[in-house]
């Protein structure tokens, strides 16, 4: 299904930021320098005068360039680009859920415009939903998007049987009700491929490991992936000194994780090891897409390497303005 796409992202991969653009920004003299290599990439295609001074306008435009390329050449009626998208209405709906419930204290939200689901259009439907407004007319589709609304309504569903009644909600708890819904949606989506199923999985247990770096007390645990509860929360008592059981470390070592409990325990290298979390997710992805040489594991594999070299352009670019030393930042730069 996905062979003429796999071409066209033959393509559009020679054009991408690559390894020695990446090395040429680092060891330019300055930001300034670092800046005129993205002309040499597909970047140079959205950057106009107008945003040129707007790195985070730039990576925008070129999402959205993305989003609306790849609706171009998929034919699968929207399935892998809603796949792939649909992180973004999970963020937008935190944004919303948050500014309802910190009305006074929301911080300014920056939606994102390459979501499935306008964000004026979902803000609507959420506000509709809790009873906040009437109902209103959508102006740019009748109903949601299919995977954004199954995403939305379980949200929601959760939201009142949690926070009914409750004087304080926290932003934690928002935050653990919209990842649920995400990832059960993502995964349903993803049983039609054991290969994204894999990589779904992958997320979750590196959402949940995160949990471990961030809590102090007992982690959120996201269902659905690999590592079970019990496993996160002796990763949690390690984390706090304890010893690590040797069948968890075998099973980390399984999953090629081992490396989380060698930096465990080492709060300096915590910036580190929250980077190869990252790093580790994208080069399953990248490895399947070697192994399969087409198909949808090649779309999602480019898509990866678009969002890991905005992460590292940020990354280069923050390190050249601020003049800290390129040898530390090229420590924990994404593969792409």
């Amino acid at each position: 299904m996905y062979e003429f796409a796999s071409g066209v992202i033959n393509v559009w991969e020679k054009h991408l930021l690559s390894k020695l653009d990446q090395e040429r920004m680092l060891k330019a003299p300055n930001r300034e320098s670092a800046f005129l290599v993205l002309f040499d990439t597909d970047l140079g295609n959205v950057i106009s005068p107008q945003i040129q001074n707007n790195i985070e306008e730039i990576l925008r435009q070129d999402l959205l360039a993305l989003k609306q390329r790849l609706e171009g050449v998929l034919d699968d009626n929207g399935f892998l680009l809603s796949f792939l998208f649909l992180q973004f209405d999970a963020w937008n709906l935190k944004g919303i859920l948050k500014s309802i419930f910190f009305a006074e204290k929301a911080k300014e939200f920056q939606s994102f415009v390459f979501s499935l689901q306008s964000y004026e259009n979902l803000n609507d439907y959420v506000r509709t939903a809790l009873g906040l407004q009437a109902k209103k007319i959508l102006s740019e589709q009748k109903s949601l998007h299919y995977y954004v609304a199954k995403m939305t309504d379980e949200a929601l569903q959760k939201s009142k049987e949690l926070f009914g009644g409750q004087a304080v909600v926290s932003a934690q708890a928002i935050e653990k009700v919209v990842d649920e819904a995400y990832f059960h949606t993502k995964s349903a989506m993803a049983k039609k491929s054991p290969s994204l199923l894999e990589l779904v999985k992958l997320e979750i247990d590196i959402a949940n490991l995160r949990s471990v770096l961030g809590g102090s007390g007992a982690p959120d645990f996201l269902p659905g992936g690999n590592l079970t509860k019990a496993h996160i929360e002796h990763l949690m008592k390690t984390h706090k000194g304890g010893e690590t059981e040797k069948g968890i470390k075998e099973f980390l070592e399984t999953l090629q994780l081992s490396f989380f409990i060698e930096h465990l325990r080492h709060e300096h290298a915590l910036i580190v090891l929250d980077k190869q979390l990252d790093g580790y997710i994208a080069q399953r992805f990248f490895q399947l897409s070697q192994e399969k040489g087409s198909g949808a594991e090649k779309v999602v594999a480019f898509f990866q390497k678009k969002i890991n070299t905005h992460a590292n352009i940020r990354l280069i670019l923050f390190a050249k303005e601020n003049q800290l030393d390129s040898a530390h930042i090229e420590k924990i730069l994404l593969p792409i």
